[in-house]
């Protein structure tokens, strides 16, 4: 449900289309474009509702550095990284030569690893249990106790976030915020690759940094006013398929939708043209959860209209 949610988020975000345009019905789009987006927001409830790791079960996360060993204590109603009281069960973690580790703790329940299903919003049977030190993949799950444990690791950093499926904002959830379907909002765009991209360091929710490259933009127009989009990606050559990410801010931004801003995510094509659907606009998870970290939106990133359609504010936002 974290970053692995992003094909479900994206469903209805961007849609290339033929590089030749014309009045003539395309291919793939819905009969009732309406009916469709209101599928998609359905959609993603559900997969929300529906999932023991997501942003609604997230109880803790801790950030690590190469070489760092921290305990994890869990109790019958808290789970914490380095806790001041001593809760009965535990596991040590170490983050080494870009992987996990995880270490049962002497008398504590016994932890057991599992799988994810494709999604990553889940774990999965059977469970074997952890009784020496064992390196975990970012495709595997650490249970303790009714607890889900979730290892994301890299060469120079990594981070390693907890979930309670009984969580109370789990129970509480029913449904994101949205705006109606605004079909004025499906757009269409032209995609300028940037023939030198160059780095760009965003800053974070939780005053973290990370690291994109600026691959093009999307020119459009929202209601006869010219809009520009800048484009990141991980790497400076994306290939198709890989992940591009559009943060944007608006004049709704902060009023009626997150302060922080809202997203776009879309596989890269090599199609100049494209549709922008901003009725596929969504919030970074940090709008439900505070153990998660988003990047803000670039200054250029800014738009200057008022986009009315997408995810709006979380009801009860952190």
């Amino acid at each position: 449900m974290k970053r692995t949610l992003v094909s479900l988020l994206a469903v209805i975000v961007l849609l290339p289309l033929p590089a030749a345009m014309s009045g003539q019905s395309q291919p793939g789009k819905p009969a009732d474009p309406a009916a469709a987006i209101l599928a998609a927001h359905r959609k993603i409830d559900d997969s929300y509702k529906r999932a023991s790791m997501s942003p609604f079960t997230a109880v803790a996360v801790r950030y690590f550095e190469p070489g760092q060993t921290v305990r994890l204590r869990v109790g019958p109603s808290s789970a914490a990284f380095e806790p001041a009281d001593a809760t009965p069960d535990g596991v040590d973690v170490t983050l080494q030569d870009g992987a996990f580790w995880f270490t049962p703790v002497a008398g504590s329940v016994s932890p057991a690893v599992l799988g994810k299903t494709p999604g990553g919003d889940d774990a999965v049977e059977p469970a074997l249990p952890v009784t020496s030190r064992l390196r975990v993949s970012d495709k595997q799950v650490i249970r303790l106790g009714r607890y889900f444990i979730e290892p994301l690791a890299r060469l120079d950093s990594g981070n390693v976030r907890v979930f309670d499926p009984d969580s109370a904002a789990r129970s509480a959830f029913a449904g994101l915020k949205w705006y109606p379907p605004n079909l004025a909002l499906q757009v269409e765009a032209a995609f300028t690759p940037n023939p030198s991209p160059d780095k760009i360091i965003m800053a974070t929710s939780r005053g973290l940094k990370k690291e994109y490259y600026r691959v093009g933009t999307l020119a459009f127009a929202v209601e006869g006013t010219p809009q520009k989009l800048t484009v990141l990606a991980m790497s400076a050559s994306p290939k198709a398929g890989d992940e591009l990410f559009v943060p944007f801010r608006d004049a709704t931004t902060g009023a009626e939708t997150y302060e922080v801003g809202r997203y776009l995510m879309f596989p890269f094509q090599t199609d100049r043209a494209y549709e922008i659907d901003f009725n596929g606009a969504t919030n970074p998870l940090c709008n439900y959860s505070p153990h998660y970290n988003c990047p803000i939106p670039p200054r250029d990133n800014v738009l200057t209209v008022a986009i009315r359609a997408g995810e709006m504010a979380y009801p009860k936002p952190h």
